[in-house]
């Protein structure tokens, strides 16, 4: 049987079963449980309602989609942020909306910060940025990790590509966004592993880094262990 994660909001009292991946499990959920509400990785019941920025200077990003009370993506309880736009097309990906690089609403960085740290979220340990892939809008990623760091928020960024992949890239941007990020998890989906998969992850070939611990040009391999944030 797959492994099964429990997870209390504390906020609400909503339970979320993580791990359901075979009917033997879903069996079992339904047995001690009633009926709930399935959640597929990024898409939530419920999401922010969002209107493009129109003449507001700086860096703007593409935007799937703002939820919050997340227990799921990355330690705590968290907004989020989707960003629209990804290259990879990683088969069994729950989010193909979040492919098409033109899709999504243009939004500034100020107005995008109104939103993730709206205090209709919270409470909440931090933020998390994923996608799509977070990567093909680097500059803009580096902004808003940026201002959330000035906030004193703990950062959680999900990526399709690996570590090493992502030091290899030639844009600066991309080295600066891993080293404002809290947490990175890397690599792609694989949907063969994802019942293998542990707390945050899809699939079991992903890995949970924490950026504080790792020193790209020391030749240390990065440390992968879940880093709880302070509040």
């Amino acid at each position: 049987m797959t492994d099964l994660t429990w997870i209390l909001d504390p906020a609400t009292g909503q339970l979320v079963a993580a791990g359901i991946a075979s009917e033997e499990t879903r069996a079992l959920v339904g047995d001690l449980l009633p009926l709930g509400h399935e959640l597929a990785c990024g898409r939530p019941l419920t999401w922010v309602p969002m209107s493009a920025t129109t003449g507001s200077p700086g860096t703007v990003l593409r935007v799937a989609r703002i939820y919050h009370g997340s227990v799921i993506k990355g330690p705590g309880r968290r907004s989020v942020v989707q960003l629209q736009g990804c290259t990879l097309h990683c088969r069994g990906c729950h989010v193909p909306d979040t492919h098409d690089r033109a899709g999504g609403v243009a939004l500034s960085v100020p107005d995008l910060m109104a939103l993730l740290l709206d205090p209709s979220g919270e409470p909440r340990d931090g933020v998390t940025v994923l996608g799509g892939e977070p990567f093909l809008q680097s500059v803009g990623l580096v902004d808003l990790l940026h201002a959330l760091k000035e906030r004193g928020v703990h950062t959680t960024v999900y990526t399709g590509f690996t570590l090493e992949a992502l030091l290899q890239r030639p844009e600066p941007s991309g080295r600066k966004a891993l080293e404002l990020a809290d947490l990175l998890i890397d690599g792609p989906y694989i949907d063969s592993l994802r019942g293998q998969a542990g707390p945050w992850v899809g699939s079991a070939n992903q890995r949970v880094i924490d950026m504080a611990a790792t020193r790209f040009d020391s030749g240390i391999k990065p440390v992968s262990l879940p880093a709880s944030p302070g509040r």
